[in-house]
């Protein structure tokens, strides 16, 4: 899989992947009321691929995964307690990390988050910040086994789940050269 920036012509693409992913969403039990679909939005995906903060995993000349990674967040996030002093604009969120049913259990996941580490890192950030569900085991398996620390816990509204629900906040804090051997 190559890891690359999304270009903003191939926005319908994205978008398509993102929808597809949805519907597979939607059959997850974390997920009991269905696909809500819009998430990650038009308006979300545009804006991220025309600031260089959407980046693609390419396989047999397919999006086979994505992930957004920007400094914006709910505000739910400030009153988490933090392991890194890191003001918005030193703190990378992620968002959206998906890969494609066909390509799951090639590592591709893990590829993408350490794809992330090293973006914040030579973008000068201080850490990686996400919410996952409490109930996607699955991921957070993934963002531990990757440098990432639970940070707390807390309730967050987000439309296209379209009720509240109990989010686990992970932060991963970046250093000044990636080191691959403590994770």
């Amino acid at each position: 899989m190559i890891i690359r920036e999304a270009k903003i012509e191939e926005l319908d693409d994205v978008m398509a992947f993102y929808e597809m992913m949805c519907h597979e969403l939607a059959s997850k039990d974390f997920l009991p009321n269905g696909n809500k679909g819009g998430f990650p939005s038009l308006e979300m995906v545009t804006e991220a691929i025309k600031n260089s903060c959407l980046y693609v995993g390419e396989e047999n000349s397919e999006i086979a995964a994505a992930y957004i990674m920007n400094n914006e967040c709910d505000p739910a996030y400030d009153a988490v307690p933090w392991r890194a002093d890191a003001d918005k604009e030193h703190a990378s969120v992620l968002h959206a990390l998906r890969v494609a049913p066909k390509y799951c259990g090639r590592g591709y996941a893990g590829r993408l988050v350490e794809h992330a580490a090293e973006t914040a890192r030579t973008r000068g950030q201080k850490a990686i910040r996400l919410d996952c569900l409490v109930e996607n085991t699955i991921a957070h398996k993934l963002y531990l086994s990757r440098g990432f620390q639970i940070a707390g816990e807390t309730e967050m509204y987000y439309e296209d789940i379209g009720e509240t629900r109990k989010f686990l906040m992970f932060e991963r804090v970046i250093t000044d050269r990636l080191n691959l051997s403590e994770i």
